[in-house]
């Protein structure tokens, strides 16, 4: 999966949807919001955001951010948000960047309870 237009949330409305009625899950050192409903087109779009208070410099955040979308890249399937759209926000909690593979980690495990709780709701 690559990041098209299609996959990210551009709207102002979709962000007050989920930061108002969004499910939360936390895995350190993200956290994720996500609105999830059944669908006969399935959709997945994400948000990413790093704080820039935690972060003054902008390369530090970019950083951030690309780790989060290669680690969303390398453990998304599809198959598990077949008949869903969801609307995902991933907020990063950590002051320090940490390790690619700590990100990985924490997206798998997040992606694994959201597929839970999607098929739930």
């Amino acid at each position: 999966m690559g990041f098209l237009h299609e996959h990210k949330i551009s709207l102002e409305k979709d962000f007050q949807a989920l930061l108002q009625g969004g499910k939360t899950v936390t895995i350190y050192p993200l956290r994720f919001l996500f609105l999830s409903e059944v669908a006969e087109k399935p959709s997945f779009q994400v948000a990413i955001s790093v704080s820039k208070k935690k972060f003054h410099n902008a390369v530090d955040r970019n950083t951030v951010k690309r780790r989060i979308r290669e680690a969303l890249r390398h453990t998304f399937v599809e198959e598990h948000f077949a008949g869903i759209a969801c609307k995902l926000l991933i907020v990063y909690c950590d002051k320090v960047i940490v390790s690619q593979q700590e990100i990985e980690m924490a997206v798998e495990k997040g992606l694994s309870k959201l597929v839970g709780n999607g098929k739930n709701s």
